[in-house]
C-alpha cells in the first residue's frame, strides 16, 4: 500500500505540472526541477559510453603506467562530455561567442591527452598513446553541425593504424589486445549515442536558459573550470592638474619675442655685413674642377638609406640534436641522421627498427628483421633483405624503399612521394595500404634489373547507385 500511495502522489505532481504548462504558466528554466533534467534520455543513454570508458580504465590498470594514465585521461574526457550534455538539456542554443567557454573543460581534457603523448614519444607504449590521441578529437562532435557523424568517423578511423600496430607488437603479451578492444568499443558506443540523440548536431533546450550561466553553475558545483575571466577595466582618466596658488593670475599662452627680429630688419643693407665673401675659386661656374666633387650620385643616396635602415633580427637556428644509432633490447633506434649514406644494421628476426627524423640518409638492413617504421623522415632510402611483419612509413617526404626478398605488408600514411621496389620473383604477394598519401609508385624489378613502374591511385569518384554510394577510381580521359 505504501508503494501505491507513493506512485499516486508522484502522478498528482506530474498532473499539476502539466496543468501549469497548459494554462500558460512560466516555462521551466535551468533552476526549476533541476534533477529531472538528468533523467532525460540524452543524459541516461550517455552512461553507456561512460561505462565503456570504465572498462578501458579497468584493463589499463593492469598494463604499464603510461597506458593506465592515458586510460584515465580518456575517462575524464567522457565525464566532461557528460557535463556538457547536462548543460545542453538545460540551456538554449549557445551563441558562437560563448561556445569556447561552455566546452572549455572538455577541450582542456582533450588537449591534455595530446600533450601527454608528445611528452612520452620514447615510451614503448607510444602506439597505445597515439591510438587514443588520434581518436580523441571525435569528442569534438559537439562543435560540428549538421553532420557530426562524418567528422567522428574520420577521427575514429585515424586511430586504427596505431591499434593495429599495438595488436602486432604485443600479440604475445596478455592484456593489450583486450585494451584495444575496449577502446574501440568505447568509441563505437559514443558514435551510437550521437546517432540516436544528436544526429544533426547538439540538441539544445529551446525553453532553457543562458548556456554560459548554466555552464558556470554546473561546472562550479562539479569542480570544473571556473567562469571566464572578466575583461580588464579600462584605464581611468588622468588626474586634473593642481589649482594655482591663491592670488596668482592664470598664465596665458606665451608669445614669441619679436623685438630682435625687427631690430635686424631695420639695419637695411647692413644686415649682410656678417656674411662671408665667396671668391671666384670657390664658384663652380668659374672653377669647373669643383663640379666633379659636388655631384650627389644615386649610390650616395642608397648608401645613406642602407645605413639608416634598421637591421632585421636573425632568427636563431633550432638546436640540432645528435645522431643516434643504438639497440635497446630488441628495438633498433636510428634517429636524427643527416647526410649519412652508409648506415648499416645487422638485424635479427626478433628485432624491430624505428627510424625518426632522418634527412638525406641511406639505411641498409642486413638479414631478416621483424618490422621497420619510418617517422618524419625526408629524402631517405631504406634497403632491407626480408621482413616478418610490416614496413610502415608515416609523415614522410621523398622516400625510396627496396625489398630484396619478402615483405608481407607495406603501410604508407600521410606521406608525399614514396617509391617502393619489390622483386617480381618474391614480392608479388606484398600488400600495400595507403592513406592520405600522394605520389606513391610501386616498381616491380625483373631478374635482369629492369623494372616496371605502377602508380597508386589518388583520385576517386563517388556516385549514388542503386540506393547507396559507390566509390571507384577516377580516370581522366583526354
Amino acid at each position: 500500500m505504501a508503494d501505491l500511495a507513493d506512485l499516486v502522489s508522484r502522478l498528482e505532481a506530474v498532473t499539476i505540472r502539466l496543468e501549469k504548462c497548459g494554462a500558460g504558466g512560466p516555462k521551466a528554466t535551468a533552476a526549476d526541477d533541476d534533477d529531472d533534467y538528468d533523467t532525460v534520455e540524452a543524459i541516461t543513454e550517455f552512461n553507456a559510453v561512460v561505462a565503456k570508458a570504465d572498462d578501458v580504465v579497468t584493463v589499463g590498470n593492469n598494463l604499464p603506467s603510461d597506458v593506465a594514465e592515458i586510460s584515465k585521461m580518456l575517462h575524464k574526457v567522457c565525464l566532461q562530455n557528460k557535463e556538457f550534455l547536462r548543460v545542453s538539456v538545460r540551456a538554449k542554443a549557445c551563441i558562437p561567442a560563448d561556445l569556447p567557454i561552455v566546452i572549455k573543460p572538455m577541450n582542456d581534457a582533450i588537449t591534455a591527452i595530446g600533450e601527454y603523448r608528445d611528452k612520452n614519444r620514447a615510451s614503448k607504449q607510444f602506439n597505445h598513446l597515439s591510438a587514443v590521441s588520434e581518436a580523441i578529437p571525435a569528442f569534438g562532435w559537439v562543435c560540428v553541425a549538421p553532420r557530426p557523424l562524418d567528422y567522428m568517423n574520420e577521427m575514429i578511423g585515424a586511430s586504427d593504424f596505431y591499434i593495429n600496430r599495438v595488436l602486432k607488437d604485443f600479440k604475445d603479451t596478455p592484456g593489450h589486445k583486450e585494451w584495444c578492444q575496449k577502446v574501440k568499443q568505447m568509441f563505437n558506443a559514443l558514435r551510437e549515442y550521437v546517432t540516436n540523440n544528436h544526429k544533426a548536431g547538439v540538441t539544445w533546450n529551446p525553453n532553457g536558459g543562458n548556456a554560459k550561466e548554466i555552464a558556470a553553475k554546473i561546472y562550479g558545483s562539479g569542480g570544473g573550470v571556473p567562469k571566464a575571466p572578466a575583461p580588464p577595466k579600462a584605464p581611468g582618466a588622468p588626474a586634473p592638474p593642481p589649482p594655482p596658488p591663491p592670488g596668482a593670475k592664470p598664465r596665458g599662452p606665451s608669445k614669441p619675442d619679436t623685438s630682435n627680429l625687427f631690430a635686424e630688419l631695420n639695419k637695411g643693407s647692413a644686415i649682410t655685413a656678417g656674411l662671408k665673401k665667396v671668391t671666384d675659386d670657390q664658384k663652380t661656374h668659374k672653377n669647373p674642377s669643383l663640379r666633379g666633387s659636388s655631384v650627389v650620385t644615386d649610390a650616395d643616396l642608397n648608401k645613406n638609406k642602407k645605413a639608416a635602415a634598421p637591421k632585421k633580427p636573425i632568427a636563431a637556428a633550432p638546436a640540432k640534436k645528435p645522431a643516434k644509432l643504438e639497440l635497446v633490447g630488441k628495438k633498433w633506434s636510428c634517429e636524427y641522421q643527416s647526410g649519412n649514406q652508409n648506415v648499416v644494421i645487422d638485424a635479427q628476426v626478433t628485432q624491430s627498427l624505428y627510424i625518426f627524423k632522418c634527412d638525406n640518409t641511406v639505411i641498409n638492413v642486413k638479414g631478416k628483421i621483424n618490422s621497420i617504421t619510418l617517422d618524419n623522415c625526408k629524402k631517405c632510402g631504406v634497403v632491407v633483405d626480408s621482413l616478418v611483419a610490416s614496413l610502415d612509413i608515416v609523415n614522410c617526404t621523398s622516400i625510396k624503399l627496396q625489398v630484396n626478398d619478402k615483405a608481407p605488408i607495406v603501410n604508407i600514411d600521410k606521406t608525399d612521394g614514396c617509391q617502393v621496389f619489390v622483386q617480381k620473383a618474391t614480392g608479388l604477394d606484398t600488400e600495400f595500404v595507403t592513406a592520405k598519401s600522394s605520389e606513391v609508385n610501386i616498381c616491380l624489378v625483373e631478374e635482369n634489373g629492369e623494372y616496371n613502374e605502377s602508380f597508386v591511385a589518388e583520385q576517386f569518384l563517388t556516385k549514388y547507385v542503386d540506393g547507396k554510394f559507390v566509390t571507384e577510381l577516377y580516370e581522366v580521359v583526354g
